[in-house]
C-alpha cells in the first residue's frame, strides 16, 4: 500500500540576522529572515505527523506537503533573484554545495539508521523492497521509484516503506536542480524574444542583470506554472496513483511561492489588508486538514488550497504596525515555541516516519495513543539532537564549507547507501529455501486437507518451504512471464501452455491477476491430459463487459483498456472454433459496475459477467468458473507468517472472515442470468477447515501476498481442481 507523506521541509539557520523592510513599518521584504515561515514550516510539519499517526483524526494533514513545497519555492527564487540581479549571473556550484551541505547530512543519517532498522526488526520478506527504496531515496530519485510501483498493479498490496517519506526530498532535489538552470534558460530566451526586456535587463553572453530581471522572471515562471499545473490536472486524471509523486505534476507550488518572492520582492501586503490576508491563508490551510478527505486525488484542483493559503500567509509578509501587531497572523506565527518547532522541522520530517513504520513490529502490535505521544516525543527529541550535533556543525562547520568537498560527499553517502541496499537484500536472502518436507509426501500442501487422519495437523512443526521471503518475491517473478498483460499495456500478452502441438483440448484461461495464481495448477493438470492454455489475462481487469466505475487502484486509461479488452474478447473466443472451453478465475472485491451504450443491463454487478459467460456457452464452448478465493484480512501472509515464526495461525482468520469478501464471481454465480451447466470449481475447503482459513498449510504458505495463491500451493491444488472440472465430461475427456 502506497501511504502519502509530507516534504521535507528547508531551513533557515537560527540565528541568522533578521533583515528589515526598507522605511514604512508593516512592510515586510521576502529577502530578509522571516520568522513567521519558521511557524508557517511548524504548522506544516505538525500537520503531516499528526495525519500519519491519526489519519483520521487530520485526514488532509497530507497537504503539508504542498506548503513545503510552496516555501521552498518562494526562498530559492528570492535567493536566485537576488544573486541574478546583483551579480547577472547565479553561481551553480555554489548554490548545489550550499544545499548538500543544508540537507544531505542529515538525510544520510536517517537513511543508515533507517536501513538498521529495517535490518533487525521488519520481517525480511520486506527487505528487498525496503532496501530498494532506501537505494533510491539515497540517489533521490525515490518520488519516481514510487510512481514505478503505483504504475504497478503487483505492487499495489506492499507496505509502506520506511523511506518511503523522502519521495518528497526527492523532488525538492530535482527543484533546485532544475530551478537555476530553468530560470537562467528561460529569462535568456525570454529576453532575446522581447527585445524591451532583454534591454531593461542587460542581457550579456554570461550575465544577465538589470532592473528588467524581476519581469522575466515573473515570465519564466508564471509559463512554468500554467504548463505544470495543466499537465498536474491531466495525470492525477490519468494516473493518480503516480501523479502524486509527479515532480512536473509539482512543479506548478515551487512557482507559486516564486510568484509571490517576486511579487513581494521590495514589501508584502501590510497594514488591515495584510492581517486580513494573512488569517485568510492559515484558515483555508487549517480548514484544508481538517476537512480534506484522505482519498482525494492530489495534487489537482484541491491542490489549490494549501498553495493559495501558504501563498496568501507568505504575501502578508508580517505586518509591524503597532495597532495590527498582535491582530496579525505573523506576529502569532513567530512566537518562541513556533519557532523552534520550525527550527527542526526537517530532522523531525525525517525521524517520524521510520519510527512510524518500525512501532509495529518492535511493539508486536498496532500502536495505541500513548505509543503514538511517545513516536511525537522521540520524534522531536531525534529532532533536536540531529540539528545540535549533526545538522548545525556540518552546514555551518568548515569541512563541507568548500565546494569540491561538498559535491564529493554527495556522491560518497550515496555509493554507501546503494552499496549497504545491496548487502542487506543479499544477506537478507541468504537462508530463503532451507526444505522441510518432502514434496512428494501426501501432506504436503493441500494434500494435508484431503487426508486429514494420516497428515499432521496445518499447525505442524514444519518450516514453511519455500521460505517466507522467498514466497513474498513472487509477486515480482511471476512463474510464467509474458503470460498477462500489464493494467495500462495496448494490446494483448498471451502465452500457450501445455501440448501445443496436438492437445486433446484447448482451454482460454481468462481473467485478472488471480487467474495467473491459478496457472501452477492449471498448468500441471494441462501437462497430464495433453490440454493446451491459452492464457488472456489482464492484471487488475475483472472478466466483466459492464463499464468499471472507479475501480480501487485503476485510472481511468486502465479502466478504459480493462472495459475495452474484455469487450473484444467476448466475441473473439466466441468465433474461435479452435477454443473447445474457457476458464475464468479473477479476485473478489466491492468493485462497481455500470451500463453503458450497447451493454445495458438491468444489474450491471452480475449481468456483466453472465452475459459474457452465455456468449461463449451459446458458442458450444463449455465454461467453468474457479469461486474467488478466501483473503485472510489484508494482511500480507508471508510477512505474517515471518513475523510470526512457529505460529502460523496467527495469520489465520475465522471462515466466516475468509469468505466474506466474495462480490463478483460468486454473485454472478448464484444470479438468476447464469447460463445453465457452467462448470462451478470452489476450492474453499482445501484452503479452509469448517472453522478457519489458514496462511500455512502443509508447509506452504498459501499467498504470496495478501490475496494471489502462492505458486507451490497452487500448484498442489492440481488435483483437487481436475476434480472439480471433471464435473463436465468434456474436461474429464482428457483422464
Amino acid at each position: 500500500m502506497i501511504v502519502r507523506t509530507g516534504s521535507a521541509p528547508l531551513q533557515t539557520p537560527r540565528n541568522a540576522p533578521s533583515v528589515k523592510a526598507p522605511q514604512a513599518a508593516g512592510r515586510g521584504s521576502s529577502m530578509g529572515f522571516r520568522e513567521d515561515i519558521q511557524g508557517l514550516r511548524a504548522i506544516a510539519v505538525l500537520m503531516v505527523i499528526i495525519h500519519h499517526l491519526r489519519p483520521g483524526a487530520l485526514s488532509g494533514g497530507f497537504i503539508g506537503v504542498d506548503m513545503f513545497f510552496v516555501i521552498s519555492g518562494y526562498l530559492i527564487t528570492a535567493h536566485l533573484f537576488r544573486e541574478m540581479r546583483a551579480t547577472g549571473t547565479i553561481k551553480l556550484a555554489t548554490f548545489w554545495a550550499r544545499r548538500i551541505r543544508r540537507l544531505l547530512p542529515l538525510a544520510f543519517t536517517v537513511l543508515l539508521a533507517s536501513a538498521g532498522l529495517v535490518y533487525f526488526f521488519i520481517p525480511a520478506t520486506e527487505h528487498g523492497t525496503m532496501f530498494k527504496h532506501i537505494a533510491a531515496a539515497g540517489l533521490y530519485v525515490e518520488n519516481w521509484a514510487l510512481v514505478l510501483d503505483a504504475t504497478d498493479y503487483s505492487a499495489a498490496g506492499q507496505m509502506a516503506t520506511a523511506v518511503q517519506h523522502y519521495w518528497s526530498l526527492s523532488v525538492e532535489e530535482q527543484f533546485y536542480l532544475a530551478w537555476p538552470l530553468l530560470l537562467l534558460g528561460g529569462a535568456f530566451i525570454a529576453g532575446k524574444l522581447v527585445p524591451r526586456f532583454g534591454r531593461r535587463a542587460s542581457i550579456g553572453r554570461h550575465t544577465f542583470a538589470g532592473p528588467g530581471t524581476r519581469q522575466l522572471f515573473l515570465g519564466v515562471i508564471g509559463a512554468i506554472t500554467v504548463v505544470s499545473f495543466a499537465y498536474g490536472l491531466w495525470v492525477t486524471a490519468a494516473s493518480p496513483q503516480a501523479a502524486y509523486f509527479d515532480t512536473a505534476g509539482r512543479a506548478w507550488q515551487f512557482a507559486a511561492g516564486g510568484i509571490v518572492a517576486l511579487l513581494c520582492v521590495n514589501r508584502g501586503v501590510g497594514g488591515l489588508l495584510g492581517a486580513l490576508l494573512g488569517w485568510g491563508g492559515l484558515a483555508a490551510l487549517l480548514a484544508g486538514a481538517v476537512l480534506i478527505p484522505t482519498e482525494t486525488r492530489f495534487p489537482g484542483t484541491m491542490g489549490l488550497v494549501p498553495v493559495l493559503g501558504t501563498a496568501a500567509v507568505l504575501a502578508a509578509a508580517g505586518t509591524r504596525h503597532p495597532s495590527l501587531r498582535w491582530f496579525s497572523a505573523s506576529t502569532w506565527l513567530s512566537i518562541p515555541p513556533m519557532r523552534k518547532i520550525g527550527d527542526i522541522s526537517y530532522g523531525a520530517y525525517l525521524w517520524h516516519w521510520p519510527l512510524i513504520i518500525v512501532a509495529p513490529f518492535v511493539l508486536h502490535t498496532e500502536p495505541k495513543w500513548y505509543h503514538e505521544a511517545g513516536i511525537l516525543g522521540m520524534t522531536l527529541l531525534l529532532a533536536w539532537l540531529s540539528q545540535l550535533l549533526i545538522e548545525d556543525p556540518l552546514r555551518f562547520g568548515t569541512w563541507l564549507k568548500p565546494v569540491r568537498n561538498a559535491f564529493v560527499f554527495a556522491l560518497a553517502g550515496m555509493l554507501v547507501l546503494a552499496s549497504l541496499a545491496w548487502a542487506g537484500t543479499a544477506a537478507s536472502a541468504q537462508s530463503s529455501n532451507l526444505p522441510r518436507m518432502d514434496v512428494n509426501s501426501r501432506c504436503y500442501g493441500a494434500g494435508t486437507m484431503e487426508h486429514p487422519k494420516d497428515c499432521l495437523p496445518v499447525a505442524s512443526d514444519f518450516a514453511p518451504y519455500p521460505s517466507a521471503v522467498a514466497v513474498s518475491q513472487q509477486v515480482r517473478a511471476p512463474l510464467f512471464p509474458g503470460c498477462e498483460t500489464d493494467t495500462l499495456q495496448v494490446g494483448e500478452s498471451s502465452c500457450r501452455l501445455g501440448n501445443t502441438a496436438n492437445p486433446k483440448l484447448r482451454v482460454a484461461v481468462v481473467g485478472d491477476s488471480h487467474a495467473s495464481a491459478w496457472l501452477p495448477a492449471l498448468s500441471v493438470i494441462a501437462k497430464a491430459r495433453d490440454w493446451e492454455l491459452v492464457t488472456h489475462i489482464r492484471s487488475g481487469c475483472s472478466p466483466s463487459v459492464a463499464a468499471l466505475k472507479g475501480a480501487e487502484k485503476l485510472s481511468s486509461a486502465a479502466e478504459r483498456l480493462c472495459t475495452e479488452s474484455v469487450r473484444a474478447l467476448g466475441p473473439s473466443l466466441a468465433a474461435d472454433p479452435g477454443i473447445d472451453a474457457v476458464i475464468v478465475a479473477a479476485q473478489g472485491n466491492k468493485r462497481s459496475w455500470i451500463s453503458s451504450p450497447g451493454y445495458e443491463f438491468k444489474d450491471p454487478a452480475t449481468e456483466g459477467f453472465t452475459s459474457l459467460w452465455k456468449l461463449w456457452t451459446d458458442a458450444g464452448k463449455t465454461v467453468a468458473v474457479i469461486g474467488e478465493v478466501p483473503r485472510l484480512g489484508n494482511k500480507n501472509v508471508p510477512t505474517c507468517v515471518a513475523s510470526n515464526p512457529g505460529e502460523p495461525l496467527a495469520c489465520s482468520v475465522t471462515r466466516k472472515q475468509g469468505l466474506s469478501i466474495r462480490h463478483n464471481l460468486q454473485r454472478a454465480l448464484e444470479a438468476d442470468t447464469a447460463p445453465a451447466g457452467i462448470v462451478r470449481a470452489d476450492l474453499t475447503d482445501s484452503i479452509c477447515s469448517e472453522e478457519t482459513c489458514f496462511a500455512v498449510i502443509g508447509s506452504l504458505i498459501t499467498y504470496y501476498d495478501q490475496s494471489h495463491l502462492s505458486h507451490d500451493f497452487s500448484a498442489s491444488l492440481a488435483p483437487r481442481l481436475a476434480g472439480e472440472l471433471e464435473k463436465d465430461p468434456v474436461f474429464a475427456a482428457g483422464r
